[in-house]
């Protein structure tokens, strides 16, 4: 996905639901985002890396904070900002 491997449009209308946002730094293509585990992808024209470096970043906090409150549950933060528009619709 992203800038080489890009989601064509039928294929993203298909797969995807919503548009998003991932700890507030990465946009997304969100499906099934009222489920456990909502699969998610960069959106098309943003590095892969830059996927890779914010949840890395989200990791060390997480483990800062567990090492510091040891009760600390982490949850992946994630703005839904828009359904996908179906073509025709």
């Amino acid at each position: 996905m992203s800038i080489l491997h890009r989601i064509p449009r039928a294929e993203l209308e298909r797969q995807f639901t919503h548009y998003g946002w991932f700890l507030g730094l990465v946009p997304v293509y969100i499906a099934n985002p009222d489920s456990e585990g909502p699969v998610v992808s960069e959106r098309n024209w943003v590095p892969e890396w830059w996927f890779t470096l914010a949840e890395a970043l989200f990791a060390m906090f997480c483990l800062v904070s567990q090492w510091h409150d040891p009760a600390f549950e982490p949850a992946f933060p994630m703005l839904i900002s828009g359904p996908i528009k179906q073509r025709g619709s």
